[in-house]
């Protein structure tokens, strides 16, 4: 493409770049295929003086949103209820008017959380709301709390730029973009992990608390409706100041959860037996929201989990039966947790459950125990007792079931989800499934998450090493299963009344 000549002024150049239909030929080669995963995009520039250019992008023309066309299918694939942005500690760095206006007139900005690296700011606030629509998720907004130099105006503006009407302000610079209808953003956290000394904007408790009531004063006074996410921990100290202090502003309390390579001493059953330790902690969180006496309930949101460990542990089996595990937890939990999220989506850090390079994609054996826990969702938790062996942890306690299941009903009540882990990392267990209250029929369907090896993991080079593999057993009232060693399954039975 020539673009003949330049001026003096900032213009925007768009083209597209089609491969050539057929073979090239090359000298002394023969000919090449019409594409070159290796290929290099050049701009070329004749004659004299000073060109500048910023800005230079390159997008599949099937993009969705500014979004691979294939890594957005696999993130559609999860069906997710919400999705939050911008962060994570970035969160606490962002400003929302550097994301936008026109693309190429938006600020290169730093993101001092991670590495200092540039940030182009292609990915936006109108951006960010499409994409949710798209996938048919409710956006999470995360706010910087006091982090360089954000301020309470500054996070109710961006509520009513979301959310206010076009004759408003900020409204109508989303109108100007386009965008005339308010977005009715439902979501809104306050901060993010300002416990954290990594994050800008840290701070104790009660000033987090303190400030916490007055964003949430400034940003209710432009939209009453929205529903706010504080700033929880895994330390009960410190939630119990926020909700004396905050209590009666807050809908949710956000704590999130990771465990490290350090933190399992060298001992893989502390990483099998970890999640009963937050299923223990959510039972002193009902206390002390029962002792703190608040007009309305206040639930968590554990919107960031997940391990970290090197990246072959990461994308394993055994990092599978982790994430199962704690999935069954937060569905006992469900009368208080009623929102929860696996980090990351998309690459980033501790290591994302969808895996993105220049030219391919694979998932994660965490995505598809995601996966297979979206489509078996079920709207009415049924109570199950479960008789397992039972295994010792060095520090996360003795007496550990290897089995953990949940039982749940579909909204329609013709199926029953069974979730089951199977954490033993050598025995399969043959386990009798017991149904009552219920008239099971006909063939029972079973998906199963596993591999040949605990420490199996899915790479660009063998993207399908875990995988779900499906069958049917005859089921009854009464009726007899296998779980393969390691393994996560899911049962479904169609059900009846007697």
């Amino acid at each position: 493409m020539d673009l003949g000549a330049v001026g003096g002024e900032w213009k925007k150049y768009s083209f597209s770049l089609t491969p050539h239909p057929g073979p090239l030929p090359v000298e002394g080669r023969g000919s090449t295929a019409k594409s070159d995963p290796l290929a290099r995009f050049a701009i070329l520039v004749q004659g004299r003086g000073r060109v500048w250019l910023d800005q230079v992008s390159l997008l599949p023309a099937d993009a969705v949103h500014g979004v691979r066309a294939d890594v957005f299918a696999k993130i559609r694939a999860l069906r997710p209820t919400f999705v939050r942005w911008p962060g994570g500690n970035v969160a606490q760095d962002y400003h929302w008017q550097w994301g936008i206006g026109p693309r190429d007139q938006r600020p290169i900005w730093s993101n001092l959380s991670w590495k200092n690296e540039p940030e182009p700011s292609d990915l936006g606030t109108d951006e960010f709301i499409e994409f949710c629509r798209e996938l048919g998720a409710e956006p999470s907004i995360t706010v910087n709390v006091e982090g360089r130099g954000a301020t309470a105006a500054e996070a109710a503006a961006w509520v009513e730029y979301c959310n206010g009407p076009a004759s408003s302000k900020y409204g109508a610079l989303r109108a100007a973009g386009g965008h005339s209808e308010p977005y009715h953003v439902k979501y809104w956290e306050i901060g993010n992990e300002v416990w954290g000394k990594w994050v800008s904007g840290h701070s104790d408790a009660a000033t987090y608390a303190h400030n916490f009531n007055r964003y949430a004063a400034a940003m209710r006074a432009v939209d009453p409706s929205i529903r706010l996410i504080g700033v929880g921990d895994n330390d009960l100290a410190w939630n119990r100041t926020v909700l004396r202090v905050a209590g009666e502003r807050l809908d949710y309390l956000a704590i999130h959860h990771y465990y490290t390579a350090k933190e399992t001493l060298g001992d893989p059953r502390n990483l099998m037996a970890r999640p009963l330790h937050h299923e223990r902690f959510y039972e002193k969180m009902r206390a002390m929201l029962r002792q703190a006496g608040l007009r309305k309930p206040v639930k968590l949101a554990i919107n960031e989990w997940g391990l970290d460990v090197p990246e072959q542990r990461q994308h394993s089996m055994e990092a599978a039966l982790y994430g199962a595990r704690l999935m069954n937890v937060l569905e006992r939990a469900s009368d208080l947790v009623e929102m929860s999220a696996v980090s990351d989506l998309v690459n980033g850090w501790p290591g994302g459950i969808i895996q993105a390079s220049r030219h391919a994609v694979f998932v994660t054996p965490i995505y598809l125990v995601n996966q297979l826990y979206r489509e078996h969702l079920g709207t009415e938790r049924l109570a199950i007792r479960v008789d397992s062996p039972v295994f010792d942890s060095t520090v996360e306690g003795n007496g550990v079931p290897y089995l953990d299941a949940v039982a749940s009903r579909s909204a329609d009540a013709k199926h029953v989800f069974i979730k089951m882990v199977n954490s033993h990392p050598e025995q399969a267990l043959r386990t009798k499934v017991s149904v009552t209250g219920a008239l099971i029929a006909g063939n029972a369907e079973m998906k199963t998450l596993t591999a040949d090896s605990l420490h199996m993991a899915n790479s660009f080079a063998a993207p399908e090493t875990v995988s779900i593999k499906r069958s049917e057993i005859p089921a009854g009232s009464e009726f007899w299963i296998d779980l393969p060693k390691h393994s996560v399954s899911v049962l479904t039975m169609e059900a009846g009344t007697r």
